[in-house]
């Protein structure tokens, strides 16, 4: 396990003397730089596609307002719902998803179509690539971090998870009502919108990428773990 770094806080409402957490495999090098251009060439597609023309730095989507598009900077494969955990409970937590993980060769991954999707708030909205090659292997991971979520009383992931990599997210302003639905609306529009936009020809030069490295993220505070150095 590697010493902490500072990493983008996940959006999580505080809550007083925790620590919001996050799981994730990291995807680096010639990888990364692909995903951003995807990421770059979605957000051309949702500005040009959605723009009301009044100039208030927001786009639209089915008759509702999110705030302008911005690019992931360190694109990642979740592998647990954003979480709670105790400062004391972090060390203990890291040295348990490390052991979960010891035997655990590094692998690769293959991206295919786009995706949409909303939190479980409903206030943000990502546009992700989607894993279509080696999920069985990221699900391997899901299951065992999973195993640690249960032992500190954390919800596992998501049973039917879409597993993908982000590569834009944007806020949502809320209005009254159901806030997830809303949320999912807005993906929904927004997920036809990059569909109609983007040239497919960007995705399909996509390079497989090498997951070697897991990460836990708690608040602006990362935990690197390095998986085996098996060839994918």
């Amino acid at each position: 396990m590697e010493a902490a770094e500072t990493v983008e806080a996940r959006d999580m409402g505080h809550v007083r003397g925790g620590w919001s957490g996050h799981v994730r495999l990291r995807i680096d090098g010639r990888s990364r730089e692909q995903l951003h251009a995807v990421g770059l060439a979605c957000i051309k597609a949702i500005s040009t596609g959605t723009d009301d023309g009044s100039g208030d730095g927001q786009t639209m989507a089915e008759g509702q307002h999110v705030r302008d598009a911005v690019l992931v900077d360190t694109p990642h494969i979740s592998v647990t719902r954003a979480f709670y955990v105790q400062e004391h409970q972090i060390q203990a937590f890291v040295r348990a998803v490390e052991a979960c993980v010891a035997d655990v060769g590094a692998f690769g991954v293959g991206f295919g179509g786009m995706q949409a999707f909303a939190n479980e708030r409903g206030d943000r909205v990502f546009v992700g690539v989607e894993v279509e090659h080696g999920a069985d292997a990221v699900r391997e991971v899901v299951e065992r971090v999973d195993r640690v979520m249960e032992r500190f009383g954390r919800r596992a992931f998501f049973r039917r998870a879409r597993l993908h990599t982000s590569v834009v997210r944007m806020e949502v302003e809320r209005r009254a009502g159901d806030g997830l639905a809303q949320g999912r609306q807005i993906a929904r529009a927004v997920g036809a919108l990059v569909e109609r936009q983007m040239d497919e020809g960007i995705l399909q030069r996509l390079e497989a990428a090498r997951i070697d490295v897991l990460e836990c993220i708690f608040g602006n505070r990362c935990f690197r773990i390095a998986l085996g150095q098996q060839q994918p």
